[in-house]
C-alpha cells in the first residue's frame, strides 16, 4: 500500500477531495445513499462486500433522503433535528464483519459531514460512525465539541482500554460540505479534514482495535436515551483495510 506518501500528500493539502479513500482496491465498505428511498430503510453496500445499512428508530424518528448530495448531484442523508425531551432517534447499523475489525492492520474510515453549530449540542454527544463502544474495542468517528465543530477519531483497545484521541485543530460545522476521514498509519491516528491532516495521537504498533462482536452505526451509538444523536447530513460514508 503507497500510504506514507498519501499521507505526506495531505499533510502539505495536495489531494484534491474524493468521493472516499483514495485506494479503493481495500475498501470494504461504503454506503453512497444515491438509491435510497425518500424515508431511509436500507442502504446498499457500493463497496460490494455486503454490508447492507439498516435504518433503526425510536420515538418517530426517521433518517430521511435529501438532494443533491454533496457531489451536487447524488443524494444524502438527513437525521432527526435537535429537540428536547423525548425526541426522536434514528440510526443506520450493519452487523459484526471480520473486515471490519482491523487488529493492528492500518485502516482508514471516514465520512462527508454537513452540519452546523445549531445541530450541535452540549446535552449530548453527536456520534457519527463507529463500531464498538466505550466498554469494549472500538473505532469512532464523533463532533462531540458543540462550541466549535471540531470533529475527532476515537479508538481504544478490549475491554474500553488504552483510548486515543485524535481530535481536529479546526471545526466543520458550517454548513457545508466536508470530508472527514480518520486512519491508522503506522506510528499514529491521523484526523484528516478535507483531505489535511489536522490532528495525531501516537498510537504503538502492537495496539488491537478489534471491536469483534459490535456492529457497526451510523448517526447515533444507539435509539436509546443518551444514544448520543447526530442531528446533521451524511454523504458518502466509507471503510479501507489494509
Amino acid at each position: 500500500m503507497l500510504r506514507a506518501p498519501l499521507v505526506g500528500l495531505a499533510a502539505l493539502g495536495l489531494l484534491a477531495a474524493t468521493a472516499g479513500p483514495a485506494l479503493a482496491v481495500s475498501q470494504k465498505l461504503r454506503w453512497k445513499f444515491d438509491s435510497v428511498s425518500a424515508v431511509v430503510t436500507t442502504v446498499a453496500d457500493d463497496s460490494g462486500k455486503g454490508h447492507t445499512g439498516t435504518a433503526v428508530s425510536a420515538n418517530g424518528g426517521q433518517i430521511t433522503a435529501v438532494s443533491p448530495g454533496r457531489d451536487g448531484i447524488g443524494k444524502a442523508v438527513q437525521f432527526p433535528a435537535v429537540c428536547a425531551g423525548t425526541c426522536p432517534r434514528a440510526q443506520i447499523t450493519s452487523p459484526d464483519a471480520a473486515d471490519l475489525n482491523p487488529g493492528t492492520a492500518l485502516f482508514s474510515y471516514g465520512a462527508w459531514l454537513n452540519v452546523t453549530l445549531a445541530e450541535l449540542t452540549s446535552d449530548h454527544g453527536s456520534n457519527v460512525f463507529q463500531k464498538g463502544s466505550s466498554e469494549t474495542s472500538q473505532w469512532k468517528l464523533q463532533v462531540d465539541d458543540a462550541v466549535a465543530g471540531r470533529p475527532s477519531c476515537i479508538t481504544r483497545e478490549a475491554g474500553g482500554l488504552n483510548s486515543k484521541k485524535a481530535l481536529s485543530s479546526v471545526g466543520v460545522a458550517d454548513g457545508s460540505w466536508h470530508k472527514v476521514t480518520c486512519q491508522r498509519t503506522a506510528t499514529d491516528l491521523q484526523i484528516l479534514v478535507d483531505n489535511v491532516v489536522r490532528g495525531s495521537v501516537t498510537v504503538p504498533a502492537a495496539y488491537v482495535i478489534n471491536p469483534t462482536g459490535m456492529p457497526v452505526t451510523l448517526g447515533a451509538r444507539s435509539t436509546g436515551t443518551n444514544g448520543d444523536q447526530y442531528h446533521g447530513r451524511l454523504d458518502d460514508i466509507y471503510y479501507n483495510l489494509d
